[in-house]
């Protein structure tokens, strides 16, 4: 498996693995598999021509036969100018506890170095422990309690 970047053609695959993370782990998500499964065809074709053009960049988890494994998005913080935030982090079942989410994190984190991002920021539910544990050995450092989600925080300059 290797982590790369999703390109502009590929917006269909964009909406079909954001789906299939919402389908299978709706808990883990503020977003609903409803809402997204609504947003229309060029929404998900501007978010991988963005990803491309390095706007903002959402980062995939491809195996051999180029099945998409898992995904997170990583893109400037409109709530804290200078930071980054990492939205929509997901890896699919079958591909857990192989590393590949923290090749997710970390590809992130380049991008946001690359751009001289002050931190990298995330939410995470707090009833998902396994991802707050990979989230902290990742480097990542509790912020604060917001309704059910813990604010984290990835200094990196």
């Amino acid at each position: 498996m290797r982590v790369r970047h999703v390109l502009a053609h590929e917006g269909e695959r964009l909406r079909e693995i954001r789906l299939r993370s919402l389908a299978t782990d709706p808990e883990a998500f503020g977003a609903t598999f409803e809402g997204d499964a609504s947003r229309p065809a060029d929404w998900w074709e501007r978010g991988a021509r963005h990803s491309e053009q390095g706007v903002q960049r959402t980062f995939v988890v491809v195996d051999e036969e180029d099945r998409w494994l898992g995904m997170a998005l990583v893109r400037a913080d409109d709530e804290s100018p200078g930071d980054a935030v990492i939205n929509a982090m997901w890896i699919a079942p079958e591909a857990r506890r192989q590393g590949m989410g923290r090749a997710l994190l970390e590809a992130c984190v380049e991008w946001a170095l690359e751009r001289r991002f002050r931190a990298v920021n995330l939410a995470v539910r707090i009833i998902n422990a396994p991802a707050r544990a990979a989230y902290a050995s990742a480097g990542f450092e509790f912020v604060r309690a917001e309704r059910d989600e813990h604010q984290l925080k990835r200094p990196l300059l």
